[in-house]
């Protein structure tokens, strides 16, 4: 039986994820660095890991896995936000943000993007907007039709129709 008090300090699937895929993130310039490798420690010692995933992040540490296929497995969107926080400090940490890391953050911020419904996200700001106002006046329409234009414009960015 499971405690309520290790329920809470479990990682889920989702954060172990984030964290594998950080971890291979140091591996994309193919030279993981003395402070690369303590920045990874550093996480091991200060997160409460299952045995089984303190197993698979060393071993992550040692074998790169692919940093497409890790990131996919971070379902949740704070996990993924805070990927990129963590990932900049790490891409930093040897001081040196070389041409093969910034690809492979480029490539995880397009998979991030290509995941976002813009016109989901957008039209839930303006009908937030127009609950707010009890009637319809032109600035609400410029607003709606800039709100179209920004949406096509993500979708532009990223190849979407």
């Amino acid at each position: 039986m499971v405690d309520d008090d290790n329920l809470e300090n479990e990682v889920s699937e989702s954060r172990f994820y984030m964290w594998r895929t950080l971890f291979s993130v140091a591996h994309a310039d193919n030279i993981v660095t003395d402070e690369e490798i303590e920045f990874m420690a550093h996480i091991l010692e200060d997160i409460n890991f299952s045995d089984e995933q303190t197993t698979l992040l060393k071993d992550d540490i040692i074998n790169p896995k692919n940093v497409e296929d890790m990131f996919r497995g971070v379902s949740d969107p704070n996990d993924r936000k805070e990927f990129f926080g963590f990932a900049r400090d790490l891409v930093w940490v040897d001081g040196d943000f070389g041409a093969q890391e910034q690809s492979v953050m480029i490539k995880l911020l397009q998979s991030h993007f290509e995941d976002i419904d813009f016109d989901e996200l957008v039209g839930s700001v303006s009908l937030e907007l127009e609950e707010d106002t009890p009637y319809v006046t032109q600035d609400a329409t410029l607003q709606n039709n800039q709100v179209s234009l920004i949406g096509a414009f993500f979708r532009r960015i990223l190849g979407k129709k």
